[in-house]
């Protein structure tokens, strides 16, 4: 067990350092030390590196210039890739469960992880983040309370304030395991390839950020089976995608999912027991 948790930690880190010090050799080192311990734990079989390395030479190969029906093709295979592993269809993980409605995913995180390395710039310098604070926090804090506002009218969801069980360990698996890779294939890959394969301009934008919130809300549907729920997070996609668009920064609407789910949990009707 100790091995596991030492496992997802370490697929953290391969996330968390992408922000610190952005060189292959780091987070290519935390990687495969994660699938080494997740290994000897049983947390993965061996056959989830053919997996890691499929994602890694499709992304790979997605960063160069490749236009027409060959990137049509690469596009909707990594589409297909990610829902397999976003709804537990491919064989060799085994995810570790710490409640009855709570797991910390080893597959769901990975179709994340390559758009990051090889197609998302990241804040590096503190001119960066001052941007993100200048540019999406004013937006962020307007979206957040719109949404919260808009699902409380709806009936969608109800106050129920409450403290989560394994807080801590929720809310940290939800930022690197949850929202930055969601945030990193929606909005940083999916909603710039369909903008950028529909043409410059209004029409691309939209088509981008529309699409992207399609395909989100449809890998949601093991989430919830609630058609308001899921109306909400179709809205909750345009918000971060026009936060990703606006600002033209990934950290801006990794923020705002981040603050929505925290929220969330915290003062809202939330399966988090």
């Amino acid at each position: 067990m100790q091995l596991s948790y030492l496992a997802y930690f370490c697929l953290m880190m391969t996330f968390g350092c992408l922000w610190i010090h952005r060189s292959a050799w780091l987070w290519g080192s935390f990687l495969a030390l994660s699938f080494s311990l997740a290994i000897i734990s049983c947390a993965v079989q061996p056959f989830s590196i053919v997996v890691a390395v499929l994602l890694f030479l499709l992304f790979f190969i997605l960063k160069n210039p490749i236009a027409g029906g060959k990137r049509h093709f690469l596009t909707l295979t990594a589409i297909l890739l990610a829902a397999a592993l976003n709804y537990h269809w491919i064989p060799g993980f085994n995810n570790l469960k710490i409640t009855e409605s709570f797991y910390l995913n080893f597959d769901k995180p990975l179709y994340g992880l390559f758009p990051l390395i090889f197609l998302v710039t990241v804040c590096q310098t503190r001119e960066d983040w001052i941007k993100v604070g200048l540019k999406a926090v004013p937006l962020i804090l307007i979206f957040i309370f719109g949404l919260a506002a808009l699902a409380l009218g709806t009936g969608a969801i109800q106050w129920q304030i409450k403290l989560p069980s394994h807080f801590l360990l929720r809310i940290v698996s939800n930022l690197f395991l949850v929202v930055i890779p969601e945030e990193a294939f929606f909005r940083g890959f999916l909603q710039r390839e369909f903008a950028t394969q529909i043409g410059k301009g209004l029409l691309g934008k939209t088509v981008g950020v529309v699409g992207a919130s399609l395909v989100f809300t449809l890998f949601h549907l093991t989430w919830t089976s609630s058609p308001a729920m899921l109306g909400l997070v179709f809205v909750a996609g345009i918000i971060y995608g026009l936060i990703y668009e606006i600002s033209g920064l990934l950290e801006g609407s990794i923020i705002c999912h981040f603050g929505v789910n925290l929220l969330h949990m915290l003062f809202f009707t939330y399966h988090a027991e």
